[in-house]
């Protein structure tokens, strides 16, 4: 716990703002002084405030008349020394968290050292609140009290689980209510007024009560709190509870802060709940499972891994493998959902689901394929053996389809050197005389890398390429059409010769002339 003097108008807190819900160092309230140190939060206040009085002390002692080289050593040695302060304060600074930001007000109870400030988280995991700031207040806007939380809570802690930071009066004004997470000694709230910011949050979230008329200091993004919640005073033994009507009314939601202590808190009989109190509050719809992150398809990793989440947030998860039954996810700090393996070669198939108080939700599912085969390499055609070095030209296949090829020619004495190469062939040119082995090696879609099939031959470029021979195709018989058979010649006899059989052929004869009487 720190106390802080009231923060100067030209203090400024920087939260820097990011699309991811999820936070790392670099995103808080931090600046880099003189390029040595990082420096966050409050702690940024004190230190610009002693670089600043530093700086003045430094200035007053003058030139005294020095060289510009005495000066300038002065000013680094100034550097040097602030960094060594510096670095002394950043001890003390608590490591950054990266799960504290979605977190609400939910309850204040102003009762001097009896006090307690009750915060929600919006969503699971954020448990990591140990070394950030709760801070409080005066009705000017000066801070009363900056309290930096020691510890971390549970990591199993759900949506709308809650911190409950107490006064050191607390335990005896509630004797039998749960304990405070953490005690700040220095929580000293009055019912007459004032303020409380959990300014770390996203967006940092602040609640006034009574006569608290701010402003409060400069910050990135500003701190909001707008009209106080019961302007005339909160009343002896009342708490300030904010409402969570505006969208699912059982749930505390990032749409139940309107930046309007009037509207968003009302006066109730207290009720501080620690981290380990039963969450209450439950969810108006049930939850749909999202798979953010998954192995690749195909893959050889024979483990998996996923990350996913229910949306609304807040909600059991369950996971199955092929055809085993659904059982909760456990999962701790955020990391991935694990199924250590070894799984089988094959098809396998993932299912997620939320389980709220709404009921279960549908599945949602991811498929993939293992594959620890690796392809195997065959050479198809390869030069001859002895053969010239002008060209030599390699065929090659893989047995799994897909496959791509890395390709290696080293002349005898050398080592391979694998490159890819493209899946049609490869063609070598310009070789000297000498041994060459040719390698090829297939790896498939899974990233399976198989041994390489080898070819070794010798290159004499003194043999004579003989052209290729010229093939001739034979020349293709047509078959001509059969012969028709020709009739029988007629006989034709001159003049004067007659047809007449002689000895059973026709035959022409003379004809015989007639006899005059």
């Amino acid at each position: 716990m720190r106390r802080q003097s009231p923060a100067p108008a030209s203090a400024t807190h920087r939260i820097a703002p990011s699309k991811d819900r999820r936070r790392t160092n670099k995103d808080q309230n931090c600046t880099n002084l003189y390029g040595l140190f990082a420096v966050c939060g409050v702690d940024l206040e004190r230190a610009q405030s002693s670089k600043m009085r530093y700086g003045k002390r430094v200035s007053s002692q003058g030139d005294g008349g020095r060289s510009s080289t005495h000066r300038r050593g002065s000013a680094r040695l100034g550097r040097w020394l602030v960094g060594f302060v510096l670095a002394g304060l950043m001890l003390s600074v608590a490591p950054a968290s990266a799960t504290f930001h979605l977190i609400k007000i939910r309850e204040v109870y102003p009762a001097g050292n009896a006090s307690y400030v009750e915060l929600q988280m919006l969503e699971n995991g954020e448990y990591q609140v140990g070394g950030h700031h709760l801070v409080a207040y005066n009705p000017n806007g000066t801070i009363a009290d900056d309290f930096t939380l020691q510890n971390n809570v549970s990591p199993t802690s759900r949506t709308n689980a809650m911190v409950l930071i107490g006064g050191s009066g607390y335990a005896a004004a509630f004797p039998s209510g749960p304990s405070a997470d953490e005690v700040d000694a220095n929580l000293n709230l009055s019912a007459s007024g004032g303020a409380v910011c959990w300014f770390e949050g996203e967006p940092p979230d602040c609640v006034s009560w009574g006569n608290f008329a701010g402003p409060f200091p400069a910050h990135v993004p500003p701190l909001l709190s707008g009209n106080p919640a019961s302007p005339s005073g909160v009343t002896a033994g009342k708490a300030l509870r904010r409402t969570i009507a505006p969208n699912c009314s059982t749930a505390m939601e990032g749409e139940d802060d309107s930046d309007d202590s009037a509207t968003d808190f009302s006066e109730q009989t207290p009720n501080p709940r620690n981290n380990a109190s039963p969450v209450t509050e439950t969810s108006c719809v049930t939850a749909e499972a999202r798979i953010d992150s998954k192995p690749a398809n195909p893959t050889k990793s024979t483990s998996a891994e996923f990350t996913f989440h229910s949306a609304p947030a807040g909600a059991v998860m369950e996971c199955k493998l092929d055809s085993a039954p659904f059982a909760e996810c456990h999962i701790h700090d955020d990391e991935p959902f694990k199924y250590p393996g070894p799984l089988a070669d094959g098809s396998h198939t993932f299912q997620v689901r939320g389980v709220n108080s709404q009921g279960t939700g549908d599945s949602t599912s991811y498929t993939w394929i293992v594959d620890t085969q690796a392809p195997t390499a065959t050479i198809k055609s390869s030069p001859a053996n002895p053969s010239s070095g002008a060209s030599a030209t390699f065929t090659y296949e893989a047995s799994q389809l897909g496959s791509s090829f890395q390709c290696s020619l080293a002349q005898q004495g050398q080592g391979d050197s694998f490159a890819s190469c493209p899946p049609a062939g490869q063609t070598y040119t310009g070789l000297a005389d000498g041994s060459y082995t040719f390698k090829v090696r297939a790896t498939d879609k899974a990233g399976n890398q198989g041994a390489p099939a080898a070819y070794t031959w010798q290159v004499n470029n003194s043999l004579v390429i003989a052209p290729p021979p010229v093939i001739v195709p034979p020349l293709l018989a047509i078959p001509l059409p059969a012969a028709k058979p020709r009739p029988p010649a007629t006989l034709r006899c001159k003049k004067g010769f007659v047809k007449k059989k002689v000895k059973g052929k026709t035959r022409c004869v003379k004809k015989k002339k007639k006899r005059k009487h």
